[in-house]
């Protein structure tokens, strides 16, 4: 009995689940930020792989959060690639070590506007193909490319995929932070109609 009580639970847990698909560049730090930007948005400096960073310790922490809070994996998919975990995470300061996809070249982002070749389109396609109806964020400022997102829209449901593509100059910004937010834990909306126990509706409201 207690097997099968729980298994209404797993199964809304499992619903629920969402696996962050995450960039650094353009999306955690955006660098050169002038002076001013620095000290207005709060960002800090790091020095990493040779490189200096520009980033929103909010940002950090908000991630932190959110595995912490919902049912939510972040997945690293960036050209830092295990950079992301040996280098990254202890100067970000990070609480919790995340998973990473692997560059497996030197391609970096030259094809990102192109899905049959873009080696993290490739990534995000098998795992998508792979993981039967999870749902995922994928969060990459190359996602402007046109093709490349067309792509995806068309094969994934928004309420499967959703995609968001900062601008590299400004990184994920508080709207891009709450879309995220919303999409991990969708709210159904308020209607004379409803009735309690539509579990379903949760899961089919907010996202375009």
């Amino acid at each position: 009995m207690a097997a099968a009580s729980s298994s209404p639970v797993s199964a809304r847990r499992q619903a629920r689940h969402v696996t962050v698909f995450l960039d650094v560049d353009g999306v955690l730090n955006s660098y050169p930020v002038p002076q001013l930007r620095l000290m207005t948005e709060g960002r800090k400096k790091l020095q990493a792989w040779d490189f200096e960073l520009h980033y929103r310790p909010a940002v950090i922490e908000f991630f932190d959060r959110l595995v912490e809070t919902h049912e939510v994996d972040v997945v690293w998919l960036s050209t830092w690639s295990r950079r992301c975990k040996t280098e990254l995470e202890p100067k970000f300061g990070l609480r919790n070590s995340f998973d990473v996809i692997e560059m497996p070249d030197d391609t970096h982002n030259r094809y990102a506007n192109d899905p049959e070749k873009w080696w993290k389109a490739r990534a995000m396609e098998e795992w998508l193909d792979s993981h039967g109806h999870q749902r995922a964020v994928w969060i990459d400022d190359d996602l402007a490319a046109p093709v490349t997102r067309q792509y995806f829209t068309e094969r994934y449901s928004a309420q499967r995929l959703k995609i968001i593509a900062p601008d590299f100059a400004h990184g994920l910004t508080k709207a891009h932070l709450k879309e995220i937010r919303e999409f991990a834990h969708p709210r159904s909306k308020p209607s004379g109609d409803q009735h309690p126990g539509h579990e379903h509706a949760e899961q089919e409201t907010d996202h375009a």
